[in-house]
This record gives structure tokens, C-alpha cells and sequence, in this order.
């Protein structure tokens, strides 16, 4: 099984860096509206110089992916924004759970199985996610 050590498993998001371009390449949000979700306060660019192109981090990149899926999904601008901030904190939950949990993946020829490590203090059974034809479960086994 591959095994990951703590933090080196994680890229640090707000370091990676779009320009608004990129941005409406990536998600399919026009510079337009982009601008006006800024306006309303909805996301914010990274600070930036008078005259300078608009830049956002790959957070902000996320969140505008979440939005665009939750109006892809019929709701409204407003509802939509909620939900994705709603989505937005809890990802920190989530990130810090596979930080201390995840332990490493391990490719079969029919499924893949992820170790989030033992159950129980004494270190008798460990807990597997499997994803096998885009089915997931989860498996515990004793450990000897």
C-alpha cells in the first residue's frame, strides 16, 4: 500500500494562482459575470494593483465551480452562493479528517482500497474504503 506521510499528501491551494482568464477557461463563468459576483460580494480577487488583471486563488476557483453546479442544478444565484458557502466550510472538516486518517491507497486489478487506519486504541482492526465499479464501501478487518 502506498503510504502518505501528513501534510506532504495536500497541495497548499492558496498558493496556486489564476488569472481572470484562466478563470472563465476553467469554469465557464464569463469575465462579466465573474466581475458582477464580485460585486455583490460573492467571491473576491487577490489584492491586486490599480489597472492590474483580476487574479483569484484556486479556493475562490472552487468555490465558483460550486456555484455553477448548484445553478446548473436550477437554483438561483443567491441560493446557490449559500450552498456553496455551506459546502465551503466543510472542507476544512474534511481536509483535516484525511489529514490524520488517511493512510495510504492501494490499487487492485478491480478495485481500489483506501486505509484510514485502526478503529479501536489497541490497534486491532484497521478500516478500508473500497471503490469498485464506481461502487464504495467500507471494510473492516481484524489485524493480527
Amino acid at each position: 500500500m502506498a503510504e502518505l506521510h501528513g501534510n506532504d499528501a495536500f497541495i497548499d491551494t492558496d498558493k496556486l494562482i489564476f488569472g481572470i482568464g484562466q478563470v472563465q477557461q476553467i469554469t465557464g463563468v464569463s469575465g462579466r459575470q465573474l466581475r458582477y459576483w464580485e460585486e455583490q460580494g460573492y467571491i473576491k480577487s487577490i489584492s491586486q494593483k490599480k489597472g492590474a488583471a483580476r487574479e483569484y486563488s484556486m479556493h475562490t476557483l472552487f468555490f465558483i465551480f460550486h456555484v455553477t453546479r448548484f445553478l446548473d442544478d436550477g437554483f438561483t444565484l443567491q441560493a446557490a452562493v449559500d450552498k456553496a458557502k455551506k459546502f465551503d466550510r466543510q472542507l476544512p472538516v474534511l481536509r483535516q479528517f484525511l489529514r490524520s486518517q488517511l493512510k495510504g491507497v492501494d490499487f487492485q486489478d478491480d478495485q481500489s482500497v483506501i486505509d484510514f487506519g485502526y478503529v479501536d486504541a489497541e490497534h486491532k482492526q484497521r478500516i478500508y474504503g473500497i471503490v469498485k465499479n464506481g461502487e464504495t464501501s467500507f471494510k473492516i478487518e481484524n489485524v493480527d
